[in-house]
């Protein structure tokens, strides 16, 4: 099955942009290379116009609730929200 595949950073970035037309099994196939590649392209702007670090997230937690430090699992977790929160992705079936 052909897919067209978007990814890309909302906000001032532009939202979602095409990749191009790939081959892929099955949608959900599509939408894993589609959500890896918007996270690739969150991840080449760490630490810069707003866009946090893993470290960031972590500094932000342990200011946010007054604590000495963030555990493993709770930083995990706020990282991935604020990926989360940006990026943006979806596929389109090509006939």
């Amino acid at each position: 099955m052909k897919f067209e595949i978007f990814a890309g950073l909302s906000g001032g970035f532009g939202g979602a942009q095409s990749l191009g037309i790939f081959d892929f099994n099955d949608e959900e196939e599509a939408l894993q290379v589609a959500r890896n590649a918007a996270i690739e392209e969150y991840e080449s702007y760490e630490g810069c116009h707003g866009i946090l670090s893993r470290e960031e997230c972590e500094e932000d937690l342990i200011a946010s609730f007054g604590i000495e430090y963030a555990t493993e699992d709770d930083v995990d977790m706020a990282y991935l929200e604020e990926i989360e929160s940006w990026i943006e992705y979806y596929v389109e079936e090509v006939e």
